[in-house]
């Protein structure tokens, strides 16, 4: 069976963006090993977000969007910013983020536990749940002591 020739930079690129957004930052650590050079790869980048392909900001709406469910604000703002993502980008995301991050919070805890812990051990890991999730600590205290309603017709 003849070898197949290893297909080029272009269509790396073009193979790891069909199966999902990445951002630059991204899309040039997977290609650094493949490409010949710097510049080789700084123009291909360069040309497919010219073409539409590869965009920062569609990437870090799409993250966004994928983890809102199970994540609060911190720790997709924390992930926006170790893909690279610019600044403003991640300022206008993490204000519609923290506008529902109470609603979320709610909807996970209340998926995940349901009940207001009575003793200090059970608030304690619900906390510690929360806050892993990346939730600010302010509003999982408002959570967890029952301080918290959801709007209505939301509750379960």
């Amino acid at each position: 069976m003849p070898k197949q020739p290893a297909p080029s930079l272009m269509g790396r690129a073009l193979r790891y963006l069909s199966r999902r957004e990445h951002s630059q930052q991204e899309l040039r650590k997977k290609l650094l090993p493949f490409a010949e050079s710097e510049q080789e790869l700084a123009d291909l980048l360069l040309k497919l977000e010219k073409q539409g392909w590869l965009s920062n900001e569609r990437f870090a709406e799409g993250l966004a969007r994928r983890k809102s469910d199970r994540y609060g604000s911190l720790k997709i703002v924390d992930e926006l910013k170790q893909n690279g993502i610019d600044p403003e980008t991640i300022s206008r995301l993490k204000h519609q983020l923290k506008d529902s991050d109470a609603q979320r919070a709610w909807e996970l805890w209340d998926r995940k536990f349901s009940t207001i812990a009575e003793d200090q051990k059970e608030r304690a890991k619900q906390i510690r749940y929360l806050v892993s999730k990346g939730f600010p600590l302010d509003i999982v205290s408002k959570i967890i002591s029952g301080r918290y309603s959801p709007p209505e017709g939301l509750d379960s």
